[in-house]
């Protein structure tokens, strides 16, 4: 039996992370422990009460106005007394955060093997996405278990030199936990009742964007013409936005700034109502009540590479605001199209996909290239093999 410890600490992470770790508990080739990092600790104890999961250590990093070497710092010492006083085989990390990549460091000074979860993503920008790419290109480093999501990514790293015989594809995990929840919110009448009641503002007349922009990269006049080009849209009598806002103070400036008093707030307490407001502003969402808004949307704008690989799964044409994409797979296979960041060209694209029915379907129609929903299960067959 093969000691697994599991490190994420973001709401991303501990998504992508979910499914495996619940298959390798009933899993009799391993142990399993789960560290949290603790950054984002409010955002992810929702999904640990929802798949069941107990985390074993907790770092308790989240601290307010903390910087990157904050964060890198309190990874380092915490994981480096937990390996001092546990045996471990194997340190399992995913995608690209500053927690995964320095867990991935301490786990080479110890000299134990690193799995790395969503490896071989490359946007060919060191600073973008910042500081994702180099946490990425770095964690590569000192992997010894390339779980790459697509062959694009798998060649990504054959061409950085990396043996193809440790590199594997196996479709992306965060395919995994949409299908469990969206099937777990099917299978609970209650709970689809739940998410219809919280968001019964809604109109059923309108066409729904969800909306997600947060990405370091695109603070300042970048963000601010893509929240000029979302508030044109909103001038439409046939949609309606759904704006979750990112709690980082530069996010939230931007949109009081652009937005100002043509959103509506839906979590101050006021009661809420259909037609009240064409941009509806609100706090981040848990992730389960997130793939309910994901399954109701028209389309999606956002920044996210996880919106990006879960939303073609649910048939939604994905407009990526970013000025280029790790993820060109989806590009590639048409779920998915970049919308520039300068709000005339923003309001083309979108208008293109809104109102060409052709456009449209081919999107909504596509197949997602990121995977079926095993990519748990042959995770877990290739570690055991070749850890």
């Amino acid at each position: 039996m093969k000691t697994l410890l599991f490190v994420f600490g973001t709401r991303p992470e501990a998504i992508k992370c979910a499914p495996v770790v619940l298959k390798a508990q009933k899993d009799p080739r391993f142990k399993v422990l789960v560290c949290s990092t603790g950054q984002h600790r409010e955002m992810i104890r929702p999904l640990f009460d929802f798949f069941g999961i107990k985390p074993d250590f907790d770092l308790d990093l989240m601290k307010p106005g903390q910087t990157l070497v904050d964060i890198s710092m309190g990874v380092m010492s915490g994981l480096n007394k937990i390996l001092l006083e546990n045996k471990v085989d194997g340190i399992v990390v995913q995608g690209d955060t500053s927690s995964g990549f320095i867990a991935s460091l301490v786990s080479f000074y110890h000299k134990i093997p690193v799995i790395h979860i969503e490896a071989g993503l490359r946007s060919g920008d060191i600073f973008s996405p910042f500081p994702e790419e180099f946490n990425r290109k770095g964690t590569a480093l000192v992997a010894k278990i390339h779980l790459a999501p697509t062959e694009t990514a798998k060649q990504n790293l054959i061409h950085e030199h990396y043996p193809e015989k440790d590199v594997f594809v196996t479709g992306n995990t965060g395919i995994d936990a949409l299908f469990e929840v969206k099937n777990k919110i099917e299978a609970r009448p209650e709970l689809n009742a739940q998410f219809a009641d919280k968001y019964s503002f809604l109109s059923r007349d309108k066409n729904l964007a969800l909306v997600t922009v947060h990405r370091r990269e695109s603070f300042g006049e970048p963000m601010e013409q893509v929240m000029s080009g979302l508030l044109e849209l909103s001038r439409r009598n046939d949609l309606e936005l759904l704006i979750p806002l990112h709690m980082n103070p530069q996010v939230r400036a931007s949109a009081q700034k652009i937005f100002g008093d043509n959103a509506k707030w839906i979590d101050k307490g006021e009661t809420v109502k259909p037609g009240q407001s064409k941009i509806w502003l609100c706090e981040p969402v848990d992730y389960v009540p997130f793939i309910y808004l994901m399954d109701r949307a028209h389309i999606i704008i956002t920044d996210s590479g996880g919106v990006q690989e879960e939303a073609p799964s649910l048939g939604k044409p994905i407009l990526v605001a970013r000025e280029k994409t790790e993820r060109p797979e989806a590009i590639e296979a048409g779920t998915s199209m970049l919308i520039p960041l300068k709000k005339d060209e923003f309001i083309r694209v979108a208008t293109d996909v809104l109102d060409k029915k052709e456009i449209y379907q081919r999107m909504a129609q596509a197949k997602n290239p990121f995977g079926d929903g095993s990519a748990s299960e042959k995770i877990l067959d290739i570690v055991a093999k070749h850890l």
